[in-house]
């Protein structure tokens, strides 16, 4: 039988394996931004740890819109996944409890939280990382620092501004009101809050941002005016791009293995859709990477 069936090239079926088992051996996975190089490299990681289990991903855009993500947590659950990895644009407890959590489907979160929810998360050391960069900047003598801080309704964005506010404190240094600029993880709002910071009468004389994206964007508006860093301004990013040292000047900026943030979420979701476990939150650790854009040479 098995000679006939590797001679016929048989392959299992899928569909009448997921009504004999009640499972469909697949995972959805929800993030703001299908683009992002972040995003991305967590999509690899949760993926291969996914694979090794016998599960397949389906991945789906929330555009950083709580609506969005309603739309593609119901999309998936009516697909009947056994199990969701999400990263939260700030969906609610009340709403992820009316579309997911009456469900009963295991969520594991990752980079963006919803705390105490789902069977568990994985969260970068978002503190840690805003403390090297706003330390390393002052050990280059600024103490105009900015802060690009991305989008609040995400906790990522929160613990960021929250660690920054912290490391300038600790430091002495005065936050002026117009230091801190809310916004989408995006380029051109990046690009759009730089110019803001850079119109102001006492511009700040260096800028930390949160993201990638916002790094990228500050670098364009920078390129636009002239300046040249870190002469006239120096930038650090939250988030080392995979094209960081390439980029002119070459970024400084906090790295983490993108990649573990998927698999240990993956690894935590493959607990909780088999064993029920305990719910956990694990951190994933951050390092500096010095480059040129803030005064040091590459590596």
């Amino acid at each position: 039988m098995l000679e006939a069936a590797e001679a016929l090239k048989f392959q299992p079926s899928v569909l009448a394996r997921s009504l004999r088992t009640r499972t469909t051996f697949t995972v959805g996975f929800v993030v703001p931004d299908v683009a992002s190089p972040f995003y991305a490299a967590a999509l690899k990681g949760a993926q291969g740890a996914l694979e090794e289990s016998g599960y397949r991903v389906m991945l789906m855009n929330s555009g950083q819109e709580v609506a969005g993500e309603v739309t593609a947590l119901q999309t998936l659950l009516n697909h009947q996944v056994d199990g969701l990895l999400l990263s939260t644009t700030g969906i609610s407890a009340s709403r992820f409890d009316e579309t997911v959590g009456r469900r009963g489907t295991p969520c594991v979160f990752f980079d963006s939280m919803l705390e105490g929810a789902g069977a568990g998360g994985v969260r970068i050391d978002n503190a840690r990382g805003i403390d090297l960069l706003v330390d390393h900047l002052v050990e280059h003598g600024h103490t105009e620092i900015a802060l690009l801080a991305g989008s609040l309704e995400e906790t990522s964005g929160r613990e960021r501004l929250d660690a920054y506010h912290l490391a300038m404190e600790r430091h002495g240094l005065t936050v002026g009101p117009d230091r801190v600029r809310v916004c989408r993880w995006s380029q051109e709002a990046g690009r759009a809050e730089t110019n803001a910071l850079l119109g102001l009468a006492n511009r700040p004389t260096a800028i930390v941002a949160s993201s990638a994206e916002l790094a990228v964007g500050c670098l364009a508006a920078c390129r636009e005016r002239g300046l040249h860093l870190p002469g006239d301004l120096a930038v650090v990013s939250f988030d080392d791009p995979y094209f960081g040292a390439l980029l002119e000047p070459s970024l400084t900026a906090v790295a983490y293995d993108a990649g573990a943030v998927g698999s240990v979420a993956a690894s935590l979701l493959v607990e909780a859709m088999r064993e029920g476990h305990t719910r956990r939150e694990l951190s994933i650790p951050v390092n500096l990477v010095r480059r040129r854009s803030c005064g040091c040479e590459d590596a």
